[in-house]
């Protein structure tokens, strides 16, 4: 099929980046060219840049929320707003490189648009230099926090189960560079139901494998994430807190409940309350997202568990 401006959007969701935005926005056109629309969708930045004109400085599309949304809802707006069938979202601090990374993403996502891809992502310091010993394969859910103690959280594959494969089925995407199609992320409903910051990877990746869509690593696109220490904005504990509830209530069956509240009550304390009463504020919201899964998707929650916990103990050798 035709590569180009026609087909692939990328979707960028900022909040207060500085100049890391202009640096990400330089790094795709030096890469792609013209090749793919570009669109940022400014969360409501407070930091003094004027990002429109880094936008039309690199020829990309400007949306700014007029007030702060978070990433989750930024990025579904993105998907929205687009006007091509495909789409990858970024983060606003990433590096692309010389390898024609925009048509390998546009040609696998057509060969299957009812599925979720993520491309093999390089760890870069805050200097954009490669970080040793942090080999990336895609992730599974520790919904336990067995393992590093942080509850219903994404953690990375360090070991390449499957080296003779480019595209290769993973329990959960990670590493912020997610594609697939706008129909399908829409038939999904995307990221709603959660709020500002955390777990967008978990939620999306549970509903495409309990929709039959499964989720895939690109391991031949390789796309540098510069991982920082600290946050350029404040994070509210409560929220995302809360945001582990969503994936709770309307993905996850009845039995694994209130093993996971006595695991959040242990390791949240009075933040997870806070969740909870944000919890009853949407409980409409939330039985609606519910419902429509139940009513919806193929299969039930022990697809995906079968695939994470295989994934889960071939990376641990449990």
């Amino acid at each position: 099929m035709k590569n180009g401006r026609d087909n692939l959007t990328i979707i960028i969701p900022s909040h207060n980046e500085g100049k890391e935005v202009e640096n990400t926005l330089a790094s795709i056109r030096q890469t792609a060219g013209n090749e793919v629309n570009v669109m940022l969708v400014d969360d409501a930045s407070d930091d003094g840049v004027c990002y429109r004109d880094v936008c039309n400085k690199y020829n990309s599309l400007y949306y700014r929320n007029d007030v702060r949304m978070g990433p989750a809802r930024s990025r579904d707006l993105g998907v929205d707003m687009t006007g091509t069938p495909f789409f990858m979202t970024v983060d606003s601090h990433m590096r692309f490189y010389h390898n024609d990374w925009w048509k390998r993403i546009t040609d696998v996502v057509a060969s299957n648009p009812e599925a979720l891809y993520c491309a093999n992502c390089k760890a870069l310091d805050m200097h954009a230099e490669p970080m040793a010993n942090k080999p990336h394969f895609g992730a599974f859910v520790d919904f336990m926090g067995e393992i590093e103690g942080k509850v219903l959280s994404p953690l990375w594959m360090r070991k390449d189960h499957f080296p003779t494969q480019e595209l290769v089925e993973i329990p959960c995407i990670l590493g912020a560079t997610y594609a697939s199609s706008k129909r399908y992320w829409q038939h999904l409903k995307g990221l709603n139901g959660l709020n500002q910051y955390g777990h967008e990877e978990p939620y999306i990746s549970i509903k495409a494998w309990m929709d039959g869509g499964k989720c895939h690593l690109i391991k031949d696109v390789e796309i540098g994430h510069l991982f920082r220490e600290t946050f350029p904005y404040k994070v509210n504990v409560g929220y995302y807190v809360y945001n582990k509830l969503v994936i709770m209530e309307t993905l996850l069956p009845d039995d694994m409940k209130n093993e996971l509240y006595n695991a959040l009550r242990r390791q949240y304390g009075e933040h997870l309350r806070e969740a909870m009463e944000i919890m009853i504020d949407n409980q409409a919201q939330l039985q609606s997202l519910h419902d429509y899964y139940q009513n919806t998707f193929k299969y039930g929650f022990e697809v995906f568990q079968q695939i994470n916990s295989e994934y889960m103990r071939l990376s641990n050798n449990l």
